[in-house]
């Protein structure tokens, strides 16, 4: 059977292809482990790049709910519904490069996700972001849970109760994407970013990357030691 995830890698720079646009891109465990596996196998790339093909970047899961009063028991759920997801937020934290998301068109449940866990992340104007899950009553708590560092409380729970779109310029002003560009202007952003990230030392980007998933946990003390811990490594090792 097909993967519908797809890698190439051209010098420094990796790229991995969610490629399922006849099903709006929608993930399913099984293209979520291809995925992982795709993390991992350009673990020593300087650069990887998230996209889709097609008009929507992802709109979700390719999962059903259990029906009410199957058979299907918490520790069902837990293994064929949190767990692949529970390892793939782990494969993108376990990176020490950048990876950075190309949103284009709906980033939707999952979809929103990816955007979310990813290093930095370009999204065209017309994109939407949206978690939907509660008009199939399902709680979509794990999907919030990268979001939580992300976006404000109220503003997240707003996102989720009502179940609404979110734009493009939203998303950005909340942070869960780094910046807008104009449609059809986004290979060229993307081409410009890439540009700059390989122009510094891979040592020193690693460093920020590892910094900021770790300090916003640490006080205010424990930030600033871990920052001239990552800062004295990376000179010595020059």
């Amino acid at each position: 059977m097909p993967s519908h995830i797809l890698s190439s890698r051209e010098g420094r720079v990796a790229t991995i292809m969610i490629d399922r646009a006849g099903e709006g891109n929608r993930l399913s465990n099984a293209m979520a482990m291809d995925l992982i596996a795709a993390l991992d196998s350009f673990e020593d790339c300087p650069v990887l790049v998230l996209r889709a093909s097609g008009d929507d970047f992802c709109l979700g899961r390719d999962m059903q709910p259990p029906a009410p009063g199957s058979n299907v028991t918490a520790i069902d759920v837990l293994r064929d519904d949190a767990a692949p997801m529970l390892q793939l937020y782990e494969a993108f934290r376990r990176r020490k490069n950048p990876v950075i998301g190309m949103v284009n068109g709906k980033a939707w449940g999952i979809g929103m996700v990816l955007a979310a866990v990813c290093d930095l992340t370009l999204a065209a104007s017309g994109s939407s972001f949206r978690l939907r899950e509660l008009e199939r009553g399902i709680p979509p708590c794990i999907a919030m849970a990268p979001l939580l560092d992300l976006i404000p409380t109220k503003a997240l729970a707003y996102l989720v109760l009502s179940a609404e779109e979110m734009d493009a310029q939203t998303a950005l002003m909340f942070g869960l994407v780094s910046t807008v560009a104009p449609q059809g202007e986004l290979d060229a952003r993307l081409a410009s970013l890439v540009e700059r990230l390989l122009s510094f030392p891979p040592a020193a980007v690693a460093a920020v990357k590892q910094y900021l998933a770790t300090a916003p946990r640490h006080s205010a003390v424990g930030a600033e030691s871990y920052g001239a811990s990552l800062l004295a490594n990376v000179l010595a090792s020059r």
